[in-house]
């Protein structure tokens, strides 16, 4: 069940907590909230960026490579018993060759958590209706890399329906899909909720009576409460 402020980074962390400890990359590291705490809980730790190595890798030896993930990752096949990836998929030119990249770098049964801001939840979808954009991507790109950004640019806002056709393409298979914490409570999107699971439950039958693709997989993932309300979409996936 979703919580008022639990974030991404420690939701991945609470569900990778319980699985057997062993070698993880961490993608798009960042500050190292993620690395940090897996080396502190015993897993066998890796990290890039497009950052220098920051003073912390050294102190909790943490194996560090700078890179740009918007190339090949610079580490040899089915290196990995885990990958994290957290908010790094909606900055890069090519998320398809991303999730190649995780695949092949991931041992067979290896498992990947991969987030993104979830731009389906009711409030997203709000503020789409009248802004004409999704939180987290409302800044005008240019201006934004000039300033300085760079490579910290939004310029891929994913649903739930690109997201697992990427890792579908991949060759991972989805073992769950999840969110972070809410930041408004279902009350005051109630009456807009009940509208969407109506409009859903017409969409449905009208495809089916027209011979279209079938819908009813898709929307019972993306009607769930995680993804209604939840600020991140996080998919934990499988190489099989």
């Amino acid at each position: 069940m979703l919580k008022f402020g639990v974030d991404h980074n420690e939701t991945v962390l609470r569900k990778l907590s319980t699985f057997p400890k062993g070698r993880v990359l961490d993608i798009g590291t960042g500050s190292g909230v993620v690395a940090r705490k897996l080396a502190k809980l015993g897993f066998q730790v890796a990290a890039c960026d497009v950052e220098l190595q920051p003073a912390w890798c050294d102190e909790l030896k943490v194996d560090y490579v700078q890179c740009d993930v918007n190339k090949p990752l610079p580490y040899a096949d089915e290196s990995f018993d885990y990958v994290c990836c957290l908010e790094v998929i909606e900055h890069i030119e090519n998320p398809f060759a991303l999730c190649r990249e995780i695949k092949r770098i991931l041992y067979p049964g290896g498992s990947a958590f991969i987030s993104t801001p979830n731009i389906l939840r009711i409030r997203s979808r709000v503020q789409f209706l009248l802004d004409g954009c999704f939180p987290y991507f409302d800044f005008p790109v240019i201006e934004w890399e000039q300033s300085g950004a760079g490579a910290y640019v939004h310029v891929n806002p994913i649903r739930y329906h690109e997201f697992e056709y990427y890792l579908y393409k991949a060759g991972l298979d989805i073992q769950e899909v999840f969110s972070s914490y809410r930041r408004y409570s279902w009350r005051l999107f109630f009456l807009f909720e009940l509208f969407l699971r109506f409009r859903s439950k017409v969409m449905v039958r009208r495809y089916s009576r027209r011979a279209k693709p079938p819908l009813a997989r898709l929307h019972s993932r993306i009607l769930t409460s995680d993804l209604l309300y939840g600020e991140h979409l996080i998919l934990h996936a499988r190489r099989p």
